[in-house]
């Protein structure tokens, strides 16, 4: 799988093969992309979850209780645990309840 984590003004992506996934900032707050779905992350709608593995990394995003983004990646491919970490620690503290 091919990896590359790009950074804009406006948020973070990386190409996973054939695949576009990251995250932009919009005037509404912060959107998580999966090829064309998105995801407006200021509901509490969402969840994401990141599942260590001893050859493989599990990424899982949910959306109402249903997983939407789902995909194994290299344990060397970092940049999707920085995107998980910036959903966590950036994103998650902005909710509305």
């Amino acid at each position: 799988m091919e990896e590359r984590l790009d950074s804009t003004e406006r948020g973070f992506y990386l190409k996973l093969g054939d695949d576009f996934f990251g995250m932009y900032e919009t005037p509404d707050g912060p959107k998580l992309f999966f090829n064309k779905d998105k995801y407006r992350l200021t509901d509490s709608k969402w969840e994401v979850e990141l599942v260590i593995g001893r050859k493989n990394n599990l990424f899982i995003f949910y959306w109402q209780g249903e997983t939407k983004i789902s995909f194994r990646f290299n344990k060397n491919q970092d940049s999707v645990i920085q995107l998980y970490r910036l959903l966590q620690e950036r994103v998650s503290s902005k909710r509305t309840r």
